[in-house]
């Protein structure tokens, strides 16, 4: 008989996670010092098979679309040249195989080019982990078994900053749109990245009342490349018809990534009148 194992289903995930207590990575961002040039993150086995992991770099960042939806690049060249550090990473080791409850460092050593400008450079670390594949099986019946397995790329952060770096936010204004149904208010803020360095931190948008009531705010903890325009929905329903403050305000703040790893920058904070009729 012919057992043939198939591994066939991929999956693409972009945070630290467990699908079915499978592998899992810590942390998900991270950040290496020009000074030192060495990282490292710890894999994971928590699944009841064997894994084979593998360790890649590639270049990507979030951004968003013309209406203000978030989307990820991968295929920009004249960023990639100019902020990519994918090429200048070596991982140690690159290849492994983790037994069930087992865990790896991984370490990292970052050797960009000579006379590299200061400022905040990056890529993306892909760990695929898969069930190790069994060899192939001959015996003498003549039928075929497919075994399906699991293959998961999580994807994550890696920043290496050189020399002095800094990051800010100017907002050059706020636009609203509204719904159909006039259920819910899109706030659009036109947004200029300044500074050498991304912008890592936390997005707060609210809508206060006449009486200074906040009647309604979302937060979103994000990362801003480039200049964009940044979108959030506020479910205006049932509100007053009145006067509103309407506020977006930025801050270098999050609960995913250490403040010692944040490059600090003071709050920002725009702010509009809308008119619920």
């Amino acid at each position: 008989m012919l057992r043939v194992y198939l591994l066939t289903i991929c999956a693409f995930l972009t945070f630290t996670l467990s699908v079915n207590a499978q592998v899992t990575i810590s942390p998900t961002n991270l950040f290496i010092e020009g000074n030192t040039r060495f990282g490292s993150y710890i894999v994971v086995n928590g699944s009841s098979e064997q894994q084979e992991i593998s360790v890649d770099f590639l270049f990507a960042y979030t951004d968003v679309d013309d209406s203000g939806n978030r989307v990820i690049v991968y295929d920009d060249s004249v960023s990639e040249d100019q902020y990519s550090i994918a090429s200048y990473i070596r991982a140690f080791p690159k290849n492994f195989v983790l037994a069930p409850g087992q865990r790896q460092v991984v370490r990292l050593r970052v050797s960009p080019p000579q006379g590299l400008d200061d400022g905040t450079y990056w890529a993306r670390i892909k760990t695929t982990s898969a069930p190790e594949t069994p060899p192939i099986e001959l015996g003498a019946a003549d039928a075929v078994t497919a075994r399906v397995g699991i293959k998961i790329e999580q994807v994550t952060g890696i920043f290496y900053k050189q020399g002095t770096v800094d990051t800010g936010v100017g907002v050059q204004g706020i636009r609203t749109n509204l719904s159909d149904d006039g259920n819910t208010l899109s706030v659009l803020a036109d947004i200029v990245r300044t500074g050498n360095s991304p912008f890592l931190g936390s997005i707060t948008t609210s809508l206060t009342n006449s009486a200074g009531e906040v009647v309604r705010s979302e937060f979103v903890s994000t990362s801003l490349y480039f200049d964009k325009i940044y979108k959030q929905d506020l479910l205006i329903e049932g509100l007053p018809a009145g006067t509103y403050s309407l506020s977006v305000k930025f801050e270098t703040e999050r609960s995913d990534i250490s403040g010692n790893n944040l490059i600090q920058m003071e709050p920002v904070t725009e702010t509009t009148t809308y008119v619920i009729r």
